[in-house]
């Protein structure tokens, strides 16, 4: 459903990109027709917000969010300003409009898309995560072959095994060649190469150089090297670097002079950065390299020779794993900052339904009992039906914890939230307002803050890991992954959920001495109790011997 959401968000962009010739009426009615597009989609992601409301309502909030967002940054009239100013021959207006409109239109699709990032992160680790394992078994092999020649194995064997490795090793490159294809690494390819479009189009030295660069390739087979000798002393260092990097083919009639061959090469890495995937096909082709030549070096029964070209590749492979061992690292605190964030706010969402519920029981309680009628059964049910909201609430965060996996403490604690507002909906539903169910209430929003503080925290150390990370300081190791929340936190939200256990029984007591409710409603309860405190128990055992690891 996103991606027909999507697909006219890439029509419209589209759109501007081609809306550069013709004559003012055309264009006029062009930009118009984009508009017109653009209203329909707008009405169109507010419909899809209502049907999505009840069965996903994330989706639902994502798409008001980019309606609201389209309405703020105005872009629709943008859009019709823009053909207006066609229309009116005011170009230098419309081009103003155009670019803004262009601007926030990447803006949402950005938005609408980020709905399927966390789905991406996770097929991203599960396929690093087999590279590595392929490359660690890989690497095991190339040591084996590399003690075979050490020991003086027999040649012919040893050299079997190595042109086994080798094979594997190519294979490994080529599934990593094959799966580079992420879209983030393609916007910024287009972002780059629109850049230099636009550069080309608005320097004056820039044309002639680039359409000199055609007729190149096509004059360089048949013999001709006229132009490309007057390109060099002329336009080489203003205007040709840029080209010279995405046609290698133009560097080759420059190897007479390596000096500024290589200067230029070496000018051009700064500007474009390798990605991380690209160095992980960078060690492992290298690697290639060497097990190749250590396969010459063993043909040639050159035993010493042939184990330090097999040590050198060990030495790719492991800072090719090393390599994707950190892109996982990233991928999961990428995929950790998300889970918390998303965790906070449907905590956050809970903590206000609930204030609201308590407010209105209190008033409703402030009613003395023998004015209480139907009105205030009907209010107080009224109050039982948001109370069961805010379940279904605690449920989704419930879900959230238990996909993610690694937290003990935190499903316990919003297994209990989810326990006490059944209690309360269903004390409502039978308009008990006393202080009995306004102490559950209470009781909830504190555990709610609580847990709010140490997602808060969490994220925190989180961002504090990141930059000491990107500083360069030693993080932690690749083996495992790393749980949601630090063990220390959940301990502290386990002594908290032991205080409100202890305080809660306190009040249950007091409420038993002074007579305001009877034992056989407080019973109940204090049984309730009784269960939370032995799970608690097992749950802290759990968290003292791993056993959730």
């Amino acid at each position: 459903m996103m991606k027909r959401i999507l697909m006219p968000w890439f029509i419209l962009l589209f759109a501007f990109l081609t809306i550069a010739n013709g004559d003012t009426d055309a264009l006029s009615k062009q930009q118009g027709g984009v508009a017109e597009r653009y209203q329909r989609l707008e009405e169109l992601l507010l419909r899809l917000a209502d049907v999505e409301a009840a069965e996903n309502p994330e989706r639902s909030a994502l798409l008001r969010r980019a309606a609201r967002q389209s309405r703020d940054k105005f872009v629709l009239e943008r859009l019709r300003t823009a053909s207006q100013s066609l229309k009116n021959q005011e170009f230098q207006k419309a081009v103003e409009n155009q670019a803004g409109a262009q601007t926030e239109l990447a803006s949402l699709l950005k938005l609408l898309m980020s709905e399927d990032r966390s789905k991406r992160i996770r097929d991203e680790k599960e396929r690093f995560a087999k590279l590595i394992k392929d490359l660690k078994r890989n690497l095991n092999n190339q040591r084996s072959a590399r003690a075979r020649t050490e020991n003086g194995a027999d040649l012919e064997r040893v050299q079997k095994e190595q042109k086994d490795v080798t094979e594997r090793s190519k294979e490994l490159s080529e599934r990593l060649d094959e799966d580079d294809d992420f879209e983030e690494q393609k916007d910024e390819k287009k972002k780059d190469e629109s850049k230099e479009s636009k550069e080309s189009k608005d320097g004056s030295e820039t044309e002639p150089s680039s359409k000199k660069s055609e007729p190149k390739d096509g004059e360089s087979k048949s013999g001709e090297k006229s132009e490309p000798s007057e390109s060099k002393p002329s336009e080489s260092k203003p205007s040709e670097s840029k080209p010279s990097d995405s046609k290698p083919s133009d560097s080759k009639p420059q190897d007479g002079k390596p000096q500024q061959g290589e200067s230029q090469q070496g000018e051009s890495q700064p500007q474009q950065p390798q990605s991380p995937e690209q160095e992980v096909q960078q060690q492992l082709e290298k690697a290639i390299e060497n097990m190749k030549q250590a396969e010459k070096e063993l043909d040639q029964s050159k035993r010493e020779e042939a184990t330090e070209q097999q040590r050198q590749a060990e030495e790719k492979l492991r800072a090719a794993i090393d390599r994707l061992e950190r892109i996982l690292r990233q991928l999961r605190e990428e995929e950790m900052q998300r889970e918390l964030a998303k965790l906070e706010s449907r905590l956050r969402k809970m903590a206000a339904m609930q204030t609201e519920v308590l407010e209105k029981t209190k008033t409703l309680s402030a009613t003395p009992k023998i004015q209480r009628d139907r009105t205030t059964d009907l209010k107080a049910g009224d109050l039982a039906f948001d109370e069961k909201k805010i379940t279904l609430e605690a449920d989704r965060a419930m879900l959230l914890l238990r996909e993610e996996g690694s937290s003990v403490a935190f499903p316990e604690v919003v297994a209990g939230i989810r326990s006490d507002t059944a209690a309360v909906a269903d004390r409502l539903a039978r308009t008990q307002i006393d202080v009995v169910t306004q102490g559950i209430q209470a009781d909830i929003l504190v555990a709610l803050e609580e847990m709010i503080a140490a997602l808060q925290k969490a994220q925190r150390d989180l961002e504090k890991q990141r930059q000491q990370q990107q500083q360069g300081k030693p993080g932690q190791s690749g083996q495992g992954e790393q749980p949601l929340v630090e063990a220390l936190a959940e301990l502290k939200l386990l002594r908290t959920m032991q205080s409100r256990i202890k305080s809660t029984t306190d009040r249950y007591s007091g409420l038993l001495e002074s007579g305001e409710s009877a034992g056989d409603e407080v019973l109940p309860l204090l049984q309730n109790l009784a269960q939370r405190q032995n799970r608690l128990y097992q749950i802290t055992r759990d968290l003292v011997t791993k056993r959730n690891k």
